[in-house]
């Protein structure tokens, strides 16, 4: 190589690998057969094309191919010796894979480490802040150091891939969320632990192999499926709870092998053992379904934390507990961590805020096409045109994913977090904006949680504001994608529900369930500045109907938004209780901010409550409740991105509350062990909308008017009609709340009639 040293600079300053057209040797795949012409259109028309190459020329151009990639190899090694012969003579940058883990040694983590090492730097026990910058190339990457004021800049080439700086400040926890969102796995299973050989299917991208049939790829090209990535350092995972952690994101545990082949900083492989763990959840919570080789790098452009003690050394098995402080759809899969590491019962090393991203492989269009299945299947192995992702980007206000929307912002798309209730859209209709009654764009899937949060705030039971969410999101869905976006291309729209109704079929377990929904257009309506659409839809769990309505949705420009004037065209109409005044001695006020029976946490919607035995408009009852509107309350940042409004079905839900309280506190469920309150199967509920709460107003109001309440051998029934008020505008109002209280024992009363 000394022949080919020259004077002076280096002809390039940083050295970037060269990837071959093919390396010497290598066979040229044979280029198609010759075929007909194509026929040419647009500005190429007119132009002949170019005659098929013969065998001669084919050869030839192989042999020039195959010349030029051993002139680029060459001129690829020259690079590299002299740059590192200038700068730094003695040492080679380190060359790795970028795919995590894939060279045995620790993947990128390691080779930041070894390129950092190599600077002249061998940072002992200590405490390192390591942040890695943009996402990691496929293909190999060529890493060295470079001393900064703070600590080293790691690059390849002149592409910054890590930051490593000396850390001694306090590193702070993440705050743990007022209400923790509901972990939302992609796929099911009932494995909670990962054996080495579970973890070899998993490398050799065969998730189903270890989970089960929800994880099946069997439908996908090869490199369609996960990267095939090792796991050289983490031997197995022990136990893993979804629901885990301080967090309630989930915990893993599991163990690792250093390698003892490796001289390095042994850092860097703690780094990499934790996005290993991370990898290996993400698996197992299926957020590669969505993603056509789903690789994953490290999170960019956020620091984590390694701190290493005395008892970490080559070759030595430590035991690893990671606590998922983080998880994410947006803008890919994402899941951060906190990681410990024990040697034989002590922690000797940690790992806080790693975060791990799974990225799709090169030019892959994510788009949802309602004609076009994507990479996703559902759970029976349907093909979905619609999938998580899409739902989530849709839920963040992220349009790409959606290229039929044009130019238009359609604002809300659906409620973010855990009020998102759709997940997959499943093609097998005919809508596709042809606005004929009857068409459908076919069936729409949630997956229900095991445990999810709107149960375990009602008591576990069913309430209506879940309900009508899961019945009314697709149909927004199906507004936007029937084509109101495109009549308004490049002006903000708003979709919202004005009226519907729903009649809930039978009760059903819903929790580990999935509920289908097929949305069908009966009719639409143009307006100036917006379009209605009504809407049928049936539920269905385990194949069977359990509840069916129907919803008129509206899409709207802003101006015509702001022409909403409530129920009463514009008049301020006072509830009941202002406008009778009944006698002082009929009512009772009572504070229900502590009452978990009728909700906690975010359905802890009752405050100020009177209540009338006998009052209101049919002299069976009367409730009059009343809380302030809060900037932070809790829906305003789920219910919608950049568009907060309280859901319609948040304002129902206070008025069922409010019937069952009207039960609780004037003695009508005394004679009830632990009373339950659910919705009355049989009848039907209606609602209708025309007014908002957004964050500046100052108070929202309900009232209800019980019509009758009916003692049954089992418990109670009441129905009851009742109304909303943004400050002093009535905008909702719903009929016919129809619930029953049960909780006794069969045979301890005859069924009777409450007069009135």
């Amino acid at each position: 190589m000394d022949e080919l040293a020259f004077e002076g600079t280096p002809f390039i300053a940083e050295p970037p690998p060269v990837a071959p057209e093919a390396a010497p040797g290598t066979p040229v795949p044979p280029l198609a057969a010759p075929g007909p012409a194509p026929v040419a259109s647009g500005p190429a028309a007119g132009r002949v094309a170019p005659a098929a190459p013969g065998a001669p020329a084919l050869r030839l151009a192989a042999q020039v191919q195959r010349a030029h990639a051993a002139v680029l190899t060459a001129h690829q090694a020259i690079a590299v010796w002299q740059f590192a012969r200038v700068v730094r003579p003695g040492r080679t940058p380190a060359s790795v894979p970028a795919a995590e883990s894939a060279d045995g040694r620790g993947g990128l983590p390691a080779a930041v480490a070894r390129a950092v090492r190599d600077a002249g730097a061998a940072p002992g026990p200590g405490r390192l802040a390591v942040t890695f910058h943009e996402v990691a190339p496929e293909g190999a990457v060529t890493l060295r150091a470079v001393r900064q004021d703070e600590g080293w800049q790691v690059r390849d080439g002149v592409r910054p891939a890590a930051t490593v700086v000396p850390h001694t400040a306090e590193w702070p926890r993440r705050p743990v969320p007022r209400f923790p969102a509901d972990p939302r796995p992609l796929a099911r299973t009932s494995v909670d632990r990962l054996t080495e050989t579970d973890l070899t299917a998993f490398a050799a991208g065969d998730i189903a192999a270890a989970l089960g049939p929800d994880y099946d790829q069997s439908h996908l090209p090869p490199d369609a499926r996960p990267a095939k990535e090792s796991f050289r350092l983490l031997k197995g995972v022990t136990g893993i709870d979804p629901r885990g952690g301080a967090y309630g994101q989930g915990s893993l545990r599991a163990v690792l092998r250093l390698p003892d082949d490796d001289p390095g900083p042994l850092w860097g492989h703690l780094v990499a053992a934790a996005l290993e763990v991370l990898r290996a959840y993400a698996l197992y919570l299926g957020l590669h379904l969505c993603l056509p080789g789903a690789r994953a790098v490290p999170v960019s452009a956020v620091p984590l934390l390694v701190e290493v003690g005395e008892g970490v050394v080559p070759g030595g098995e430590l035991c690893v507990d990671a606590e998922i402080t983080a998880t994410g759809m947006v803008d890919r899969p994402f899941l951060v961590a906190d990681c410990s590491f024990r040697a034989r019962g002590r922690t000797v090393a940690r790992v806080r805020d790693s975060g791990m991203v799974l990225r799709e492989s090169r030019d892959t269009d994510l788009s949802a096409r309602p004609d076009v299945p994507s990479c996703r299947r559902a759970p029976g192995g349907a093909p979905v045109f619609l999938h998580e992702l899409h739902a989530a980007h849709t839920a963040e206000g992220r349009p790409g994913l959606f290229p039929e929307l044009g130019t238009a912002r359609v604002r809300p798309r659906l409620p973010r977090g855990d009020m998102r209730m759709v997940d997959r859209g499943r093609y097998g209709g005919d809508a596709r904006q042809e606005y004929r009654p009857g068409s459908s764009l076919g069936v729409f899937e949630y997956d229900v949680p095991p445990d999810p949060w709107y149960l375990r705030e009602s008591g576990e039971v069913l309430p209506p504001l879940a309900l009508m969410e899961v019945a009314l999101q697709p149909v927004g869905v199906f507004s936007v994608l029937l084509g109101g976006a495109g009549e308004y291309a490049g002006q903000d729209l708003y979709c919202r529900n004005l009226d519907g109704r729903l009649r809930l079929l039978r009760e059903t377990a819903l929790p580990a369930t999935t509920v289908e929904q097929r949305v069908t257009l009966r009719s639409r309506t143009r307006l100036p500045g917006g379009a209605l659409h009504r809407c049928g839809w049936d539920l269905r769990s385990g194949g069977t109907s359990f509840c069916t309505g129907e919803a008129v949705h509206g899409v709207f420009t802003a101006e015509m938004m702001e022409r909403q004037r409530g129920l009463d065209d514009g008049r301020s109409v006072p509830p009941w209780l202002e406008a009778h005044g009944p006698a002082a001695g009929s009512v009772r006020r009572v504070d229900l901010r502590g009452d978990a029976r009728l909700g906690r946490g975010r359905l802890a919607l009752l405050e100020d409550v009177v209540l009338v035995p006998g009052g209101g408009e049919h002299g069976a009852g009367y409730v009059l409740c009343d809380k302030p509107v809060r900037p932070d309350d809790w829906f305003f940042d789920h219910h919608f991105f950049q568009d907060p409004v309280m859901p319609g079905s948040a304002g129902v839900q206070m008025l069922f509350q409010a019937v069952h309280a009207f039960a609780l506190h004037t003695g009508l469920t005394d004679h009830l062990a632990r009373p339950r309150c659910a919705l009355s199967v049989g009848e039907e509920l209606s609602w209708s909308y025309r007014g908002q709460i957004l964050r500046e107003h100052e108070r929202v109001r309900g009232e209800v008017h019980l019509r009758r309440v009916h003692r049954h051998a089992t418990g109670v029934r009441l129905h009851a009609d009742g109304s909303v008020w943004r400050d002093d505008l009535r905008i909702y109002r719903v009929r016919n709340m129809a619930v029953d209280i049960t909780g006794w024992e069969p045979g301890d009363h005859e069924a009777q009639e409450v007069p009135g």
